[in-house]
C-alpha cells in the first residue's frame, strides 16, 4: 500500500495529525462540557424536582473513540505519551471501579486490551473481565440479540455492532472464552439478517427483533460505518474456522463495494450515503475507511481499495483545522433523529486519527 505510506509521510499530514493527536488527548479526559444551560438543568433535577442525577459519564462512546484512536496511533508510531495518556485515562476509570451504565461504556474494549498487551499489567485483563462479564450477563432477547438499551428491550441497533462485537471476539480468543465470541457472532448474523435493506443492500439503522420492522434511515452514514468497523474488525481476530466466518465475510465484502459506490469525488461519504447532493459527514467518512482498510490488512478485501481509503484520508486532512476535524455531524438522538449540524466532534476526531495510525501500520 505504497500510495498509503506516501500519504502519511507527507510533511503536512505528519503535521495535521501530531495537532489531532494532541487534541484527542485532551478531549479524552474534558468531553462532554457541559454549558450553563445544561448545569442548570441538572440542578434543577437534582434539588428541586428531587430527582437522580446521574454523574457525567466521562468514559461514554465518545471518550472510547478518541482513546482507540490514540490506542491505534501507539501502535504505529510506539509513541509513549499517548500510552502514558491511555494509562491515566484508564487508570482513573479503574479507581472509579469501572461504573458501566449503558452497553457504549464497552467501546472502551478495545483499547483496554491494547493496554493490557503493551504494558502485561494484569489491572488492565481485570478490567475487560469485568466488561466482558457485563455483556455475558446483559439481557438478551430470545434469538440472543443484545438491545441497545433495556427500556427498549427488542430494538437492536447498528451501533451495537461496533461497539460491542469487536471487543467480545478479541477477548473470547485472547482467553479461549467461546461463549464470548459466539454472543459477537450472533449479533453481527442476525443484524445482516433482518437489519439490512434488500433493494439497496445497506442497513437501516436498527429494527425491531420482536415485529421485524426496521427503524431509522436507510444508508445512515454513521450506521453503516458502526456496522462496517465491527465486522471487519471482528473478522481480524475470528479465525477462518469459526462458524458463520464465511457468512460475516462475504457480506462484509459485500458491503463494502455497495459502500464505495457512494463515495463523493472529494473522498467524502454523505451524512446518508443515497443523499449525493445532501452535507459530506467526516464521521462517516473516516469510520467507513477504517473498515475498508482493516479489511485489507487482515486480508477480507482485496487491494483495490487503497484507493477509497486514500481518498477518505485527503479529505479528512482537508477538513483538519487546529487539531480538529470538521464537517461532522451532530449526535444522534435516536432512530430518525439525525440533527442536520455540523461541526467538531469526538466521533470524527478519533476515527481519523486511528485512520491514520492503521496507515502507519501498512
Amino acid at each position: 500500500m505504497e500510495r498509503l505510506q506516501e500519504l502519511i509521510q507527507r510533511t503536512e499530514t505528519i503535521q495535521k495529525v501530531n495537532a489531532l493527536q494532541q487534541n484527542v488527548a485532551k478531549q479524552l479526559f474534558t468531553y462532554p462540557i457541559l454549558g450553563k444551560k445544561e448545569k442548570t438543568k441538572r440542578r434543577i433535577r437534582k434539588y428541586l424536582l428531587f430527582q437522580q442525577v446521574p454523574p457525567v459519564d466521562r468514559f461514554y462512546w465518545p471518550n472510547a473513540l478518541l482513546a482507540r484512536g490514540l490506542s491505534e496511533i501507539c501502535r504505529g508510531t510506539q509513541d509513549n505519551v499517548s500510552i502514558d495518556t491511555l494509562e491515566r485515562y484508564f487508570n482513573r476509570w479503574i479507581k472509579q471501579e469501572m461504573p458501566i451504565y449503558y452497553v457504549d461504556n464497552i467501546t472502551n474494549g478495545i483499547p483496554l486490551l491494547d493496554l493490557y498487551e503493551r504494558t502485561g499489567n494484569e489491572k488492565y485483563m481485570t478490567g475487560a473481565q469485568r466488561l466482558a462479564a457485563y455483556l455475558l450477563k446483559y439481557p438478551a432477547d430470545s434469538r440472543g440479540n443484545l438491545p441497545y438499551r433495556l427500556r427498549d428491550g427488542s430494538h437492536i441497533y447498528a451501533d451495537g455492532i461496533g461497539m460491542v462485537c469487536p471487543f467480545l471476539c478479541r477477548y473470547g480468543i485472547l482467553t479461549e472464552d467461546m461463549t464470548a465470541v459466539k454472543r459477537s457472532v450472533v449479533q453481527m448474523v442476525h443484524f445482516l439478517e433482518d437489519g439490512m435493506d434488500a433493494a439497496s443492500g445497506l442497513p437501516y439503522h436498527g429494527f425491531d427483533s420482536d415485529t421485524g420492522v426496521k427503524y431509522g434511515i436507510i444508508g445512515w452514514g454513521r450506521a453503516v460505518g458502526w456496522l462496517m468497523s465491527g465486522i471487519s474488525e471482528s473478522l481480524a481476530y475470528l479465525p477462518e474456522k469459526t462458524p458463520q466466518f464465511s457468512f460475516l465475510r462475504d457480506h462484509f465484502q459485500k458491503l463494502s463495494a455497495i459502500a464505495v459506490g457512494f463515495q463523493k469525488e472529494d473522498g467524502s461519504f454523505p451524512w446518508q450515503l443515497q443523499a449525493q447532493d445532501g452535507p459530506s459527514d467526516s464521521s462517516a467518512t473516516a469510520m467507513i475507511a477504517c473498515a475498508l482498510l482493516r479489511g485489507m490488512q487482515f486480508e477480507n478485501l482485496d487491494g483495490h481499495y487503497e484507493e477509497n481509503v486514500l481518498r477518505a484520508g485527503e479529505y479528512l486532512l482537508a477538513h483538519m483545522k487546529n487539531g480538529r476535524v470538521e464537517q461532522c455531524s451532530a449526535e444522534c438522538d435516536g432512530f430518525s433523529q439525525y440533527p442536520q449540524r455540523y461541526g467538531s466532534y469526538p466521533w470524527a476526531d478519533g476515527p481519523a486519527l486511528r485512520l491514520f495510525g492503521m496507515m502507519e501500520e501498512v
